[in-house]
């Protein structure tokens, strides 16, 4: 059952793209995700190079689609700054999610990352 399997993720970052091609600070620094089932709400955390941010989302098969979105406000200097806002705005919109052995894919219009399970 998929929902279980994405309850025990916890991952960093391998690779990502967007319509530009690849995201080149993905290749140096990565984020570290992992997801958590508790009082009936799945939340994503992440962490980026700078901030942490904490995603509540809704599951509706493979898609997560965003209910709330809280982040820590260290004040990033760039370009950190700016990874912070393009994590943000992969969960603004619904995300689809598949889990392939150890590697889980988030995809949306925005970008496709993918993470290692670690």
């Amino acid at each position: 059952m998929q929902r279980i399997r994405l309850r025990f993720l916890l991952g960093a970052s391998i690779f990502c793209a967007d319509a530009t091609g690849d995201v080149a600070w993905l290749g140096t620094v990565s984020l570290r995700v992992s997801s958590r089932h508790a009082n009936g709400e799945w939340t994503i955390f992440v962490r980026t190079p700078c901030n942490h941010l904490q995603v509540a989302v809704s599951v509706q098969d493979d898609v997560l689609s965003q209910l709330w979105m809280a982040a820590t406000e260290k004040g990033c200097e760039e370009p950190t700054g700016s990874y912070q806002a393009y994590t943000e705005k992969l969960f603004e919109q619904p995300v689809q999610w598949k889990l392939d052995g150890d590697t889980l894919t988030l995809h949306n219009s925005h970008a496709t990352v993918e993470l290692k399970e670690s």
